[in-house]
């Protein structure tokens, strides 16, 4: 049983050090990506931007939206893992009403 501790201890370093690596912080990196979004708005204002400037914000939009995504898909996950969890507690209020 030792052997399958120590087995599941390491595999949680592992999993921790793959999701920092593949995921990193997602709330630290849209918001890092929608204040580059606001600077280069604000450069777009100000005629600043160039060319490049154009390509760099859909980037950035298409970058927005993959974290979204999976920022979505996360909470969901902890939403469902709460409902098996905890069940659902106003059941007997909806079945009542209808």
């Amino acid at each position: 049983m030792s052997i399958l501790k120590d087995k599941l201890k390491l595999l949680k370093a592992d999993l921790k050090v793959w999701n920092r690596s593949i995921f990193g912080c997602l709330e630290t990196n849209k918001k890092r990506i929608v204040l580059e979004i606001k600077e280069l708005d604000g450069n777009d204002d100000n005629d600043v931007l160039e060319g490049n400037g154009n390509m760099r914000r859909m980037e950035l939009f298409s970058q927005l939206g993959l974290v979204d995504k999976k920022l979505d898909s996360i909470y969901k996950q902890k939403a469902r893992v709460n409902w098996f969890k905890y069940g659902d507690i106003n059941s007997k209020f909806f079945h009542s009403a209808i």
